[in-house]
């Protein structure tokens, strides 16, 4: 008898097979089946790729086409659309879509640290007043320009500022105020 007999032959052996067993014997039977399998394929089964829902980039507008070239047949140099370098080992995918960020710039934005302080040395923007290219020196700038705007606003508004705030205090105490006595 076959190890492993095929559909054909196992049918063979089901009817073949006596209804009684055998006394002592101990042999297994092979149980009739209600329907046919089919043979053992040895292909690959391929995974379905699960994305998370952050990791799938945002859906953004088009970038708007380039240029046609000039009829002289020089091709337009491209240019990364945050620190306006020319030359890179690589282009990048930006917010704008494929090839719009230089090396520098697409891994940092990549990695969620791009920001408009942020510049590569190289890049012909680069201002060392308003840019680095240190991610600890750029938040500190940032921290800067927070703590300055808040402390313009506070001044701004002097005694000027502060007879509004008493005004806007005291109309809300009289509207609360006129709110009760209708309630009466």
């Amino acid at each position: 008898m076959d190890a492993f007999p095929s559909v054909e032959t196992m049918s063979a052996a089901v009817e073949a097979a006596p209804s009684a067993p055998a006394a002592g014997v101990g042999r297994l039977e092979p149980l009739p089946h209600a329907h046919a399998v089919g043979p053992r394929t040895k292909g690959l089964r391929r995974r379905r790729r699960v994305t998370a829902p952050w990791s799938v980039p945002p859906v953004l507008p088009p970038a708007p086409p380039l240029p046609a070239p000039p009829a002289g047949g020089a091709a337009p140099r491209r240019r990364c659309t945050h620190c306006a370098s020319e030359e890179t080992p690589q282009w990048r995918q930006g917010p704008a879509g494929p090839s719009t960020l230089c090396n520098a710039c697409g891994v940092r934005f990549k990695s969620g640290r791009l920001f408009p302080e942020y510049r590569p040395i190289l890049s012909p923007t680069f201002s060392p007043l308003l840019h680095s290219n240190s991610h600890r020196r750029v938040m500190e700038m940032r921290r800067h320009v927070e703590v300055e705007t808040a402390t313009a606003t506070a001044t701004a508004g002097g005694r000027a500022g502060a007879r509004a705030r008493r005004a806007e205090r005291a109309a809300a105490r009289a509207a609360a105020a006129a709110t009760t006595t209708k309630g009466k």
